[in-house]
């Protein structure tokens, strides 16, 4: 962590299954933020993910016990799973998703590490955030506030939602500040800019 600026590793992405309209499985993205000789966390998966992420952050020299910080972008099981597996970490949730006491609950602007933000991005729930990282790319971290490359690419809101024109809002706001975006539920993707 010698660069001072702050650096994101995927350490899973997340996938969804659907049956037509209906989901059957899902499981979100899991992000590591590192600043400021800090780690932070974003969601954490499904329940049963909780051995694999373990292996995943242990591949990386990352042990649980060291993330110091926990950023659910919301509060469906999906994203906060293996949550308990961070018990060193103080966690972000929007005061909106009624989060457990102890958490940090989030109602604005929130700056966690240098260079690492907290925003809300309503859509998907009323208390959807997002993690902005102004690192050597620009990386948004954004959970089911864009769940999938796809809607990014088509410009539609996440197909469950409280919102359509508030999710479609909260996209915009991502998309104008990132490079790279790290979907709720797939692999990191890279914004094109209009020339």
């Amino acid at each position: 962590m010698s660069d001072a600026r702050a650096r994101v590793v995927v350490v899973r992405e997340g996938f969804v299954v659907r049956e037509g309209p209906e989901i059957k499985d899902a499981s979100s993205s899991v992000s590591l933020v590192e600043s400021g000789g800090q780690r932070l966390i974003v969601d954490t998966g499904s329940p049963r993910d909780c051995t694999a992420l373990r292996s995943a952050l242990g591949d990386l020299g990352v042990p649980v016990d060291s993330i110091n910080h926990l950023v659910n972008t919301h509060l469906h099981i999906d994203h906060v799973g293996c949550n308990h597996l961070f018990r060193n970490a103080r966690t972000y949730a929007h005061a909106l998703e009624s989060p457990p006491l102890g958490t940090v609950k989030v109602t604005g602007s929130l700056e966690v590490l240098p260079g690492v933000t907290i925003i809300p991005t309503p859509g998907h729930s009323y208390g959807s955030i997002t993690v902005l990282v102004d690192g050597p790319k620009r990386y948004a971290i954004c959970g089911d506030a864009i769940p999938t490359r796809e809607n990014y690419q088509k410009h539609v809101p996440p197909f469950i939602n409280v919102d359509p024109l508030l999710a479609l809002k909260s996209m915009e706001a991502i998309t104008s500040y990132a490079d790279v975006i790290v979907p709720g539920h797939g692999a990191p993707f890279m914004v094109v800019r209009k020339k």
